[in-house]
């Protein structure tokens, strides 16, 4: 398969290439090209290729070159921290991966695309997405406002909301709820939280009185809600179908019943001191998932992908094997 002494890294690439469906990518677009990985090249080992990229900042503009992680990119430079937080309370870290777990469901969908017309006309085609796009379409109602030079929402105030009736509440046991309604549901929710008489007073008459007296409200469910434990409100609530739910830890949603009725947390093969983990969003239905298992060692496929490819032994040992007057570390 390869002359000696061993094969070229890229030469390694292109049989990979030519047998591949898709090729993935997710550096920025210089180093990308150096690694023979655009798609101009990789299309000229294989014409039907899928290939997908995804960067930190896109294809075009000063910043197409830089790196980025989902901090910086998606989070960051999307907007996201500066309007996810209470007024008064600084930036913070979000949850650590949460973008590049988003912006994978982005390549996903890339993916898919690209294949589609593959199967339809033979011919493969150069698709992606970067983490800003995905963490600017994340920001997106607050980005279009902006666009169309809205007023936007000031930062969120529990105490005097934009909306009283979608505002995080405290019971009497401690735990946080989050109802998720509107102007609709506040005859029921004066119901659920045994206050009839609210629904008389002309302050919360429509909507533009509660939105002008949303302090005032929330003032009135606070107390409400501090009454008693989430249990009783969790069947108030219900009865009146009202939308809310459980603000729950990261701990507390691992040991969430409804997460395994779903198949969101599966078991785990191949891991001994740990038996579960997140499965994939994405269901089809009628068919099973492959089942969850540890992610294989680094290099640990290093002999049988090329060997799949048709490397035989001898190349594979040349492959592994240092190159004279190369540092081993180094690029040949």
């Amino acid at each position: 398969m390869c002359d000696p002494p061993r094969c070229t890294d890229w030469e390694v690439l292109k049989h990979l290439v030519e047998w591949a469906y898709v090729v993935i990518t997710n550096f920025p677009h210089g180093t990308r090209d150096k690694l023979h990985l655009g798609y101009d090249q990789v299309s000229s080992w294989n014409p039907r290729v899928a290939h997908v990229d995804i960067t930190g900042f896109g294809d075009a503009g000063s910043d197409a070159s830089r790196p980025g992680f989902d901090l910086t990119s998606y989070w960051s430079r999307g907007g996201l921290p500066a309007s996810a937080r209470d007024a008064g309370a600084r930036p913070t870290v979000p949850g650590l991966g949460s973008g590049d777990y988003t912006s994978a469901v982005a390549i996903y969908g890339a993916i898919v695309t690209a294949l589609y017309p593959r199967e339809l006309t033979g011919e493969g085609t150069s698709v992606g997405t970067s983490l800003l796009a995905t963490g600017v379409r994340a920001t997106g109602t607050l980005v279009a406002g902006a666009l169309a030079t809205g007023t936007p929402f000031e930062l969120h105030d529990r105490n005097a909301p934009v909306t009283a009736l979608t505002n995080p509440y405290r019971t009497a046991d401690g735990r946080w709820f989050m109802p998720a309604t509107s102007s609709v549901h506040w005859p029921g929710l004066a119901r659920a939280v045994e206050r009839p008489e609210l629904l008389e007073d002309p302050r919360f008459a429509d909507v533009e009185g509660l939105v002008n007296n949303a302090a005032a409200v929330s003032e009135v469910l606070d107390a409400a809600f501090r009454s008693q434990p989430f249990a009783h409100w969790r069947d108030a609530l219900d009865r009146e179908r009202i939308t809310f739910s459980l603000i729950q830890t990261p701990e507390k949603a691992a040991q969430d019943v409804q997460l395994r009725a779903n198949d969101v947390v599966v078991p785990l093969e191949g891991v001994s001191d740990l038996k579960e983990t997140v499965s994939s969003p994405i269901d089809l239905r009628g068919v099973p998932k492959v089942s969850a298992k540890r992610a294989p060692d680094l290099g640990k496929h290093n002999d049988e992908v090329p060997a799949e490819r048709g490397f035989s032994p001898a190349d594979i040992v040349r492959l592994r094997s240092p190159i004279p007057g190369v540092p081993e570390g180094e690029a040949a």
